[in-house]
């Protein structure tokens, strides 16, 4: 359930959700993103997972691997590629990123 938060602050969060969900091939950094918005670290990581229920960190990896099995489904791009696009050093990390938010491994995936 969504805590009240104030409604400036709640235009604030879905702007900073808008721009994750434009932008999921960039890292999440949590100072620039709280900037972006006119929040403090400690208020966007509180404001949002009151909004949210998750953190932001954690909401924003979860947009990255929605888009990845997407852009998978798609059938253009290898899970090598696609972990490049969204900025992971090597498929390792991706996978396990991948398989924390899926339950299952990327070469799994259909």
């Amino acid at each position: 359930m969504k805590q009240m938060l104030h409604p400036e602050d709640c235009k604030a969060i879905e702007k900073l959700i808008a721009y994750m969900n434009e932008h999921p091939h960039e890292n999440f950094d949590v100072t620039n993103h709280a900037r972006m918005i006119g929040f403090s670290v400690s208020k966007l990581n509180k404001s949002f997972k009151a909004y949210m229920g998750v953190g932001p960190a954690t909401y924003f990896r979860n947009i990255k691997m929605a888009k990845a099995k997407e852009l998978h489904n798609q059938e253009v791009y290898t899970w090598t590629e696609i972990s490049s696009i969204f900025g992971y050093a090597d498929l390792a990390s991706f996978s396990k990123a991948f398989k924390r938010i899926h339950g299952f491994c990327p070469r799994n995936a259909t």
